[in-house]
C-alpha cells in the first residue's frame, strides 16, 4: 500500500469521505474539531514515523471559541492582520511531510 492508499485509510478512519480526498484537498476543510484534528495529527505522526517538533497548531487553526480568544482574535484582525491567516494543509503537503520523516511549514501561494 503506498502512501497516498495509508493516509487516506487513515483520513477514513477519522471520518472522512474517501470522495473528497484529493491532493489539493486541505485538512482545514475536513470540518475537524479541535479534538478531532489533535487525534489525526497524533496518529498521523504515529503511523507514519513523523518528528513532529516543528508542528505549531496555531499556525494551522484557530484557537477554540472562548470570550478572551474572541476578544484576542478581534484585536488582531484590527491591528495585526497578518496573524489572523492560517497555513493551509494539502493532502500532497502532508505526502511530502511523509516522504521527509518530519513536519515543516507548507509553501503558500
Amino acid at each position: 500500500m503506498d502512501n497516498l492508499e495509508r493516509l487516506t485509510v487513515l483520513l477514513e478512519k477519522h471520518g472522512v469521505n474517501r470522495s473528497k480526498i484529493k491532493l489539493t484537498s486541505t485538512i482545514q476543510s475536513f470540518g475537524f474539531g479541535p479534538d478531532e484534528i489533535d487525534d489525526f495529527f497524533d496518529e498521523f505522526g504515529e503511523t507514519f514515523h513523523i518528528d513532529g517538533k516543528n508542528y505549531n497548531y496555531y499556525d494551522y487553526f484557530f484557537e477554540m471559541v472562548h470570550p478572551i480568544y474572541m476578544i484576542k482574535d478581534v484585536y488582531n484582525r484590527v491591528f495585526y492582520p497578518s496573524k489572523i491567516k492560517k497555513l493551509e494543509i494539502t493532502i500532497d503537503h502532508l505526502l511530502r511531510v511523509i516522504e521527509s520523516g518530519e513536519w515543516f511549514k507548507p509553501i503558500q501561494q
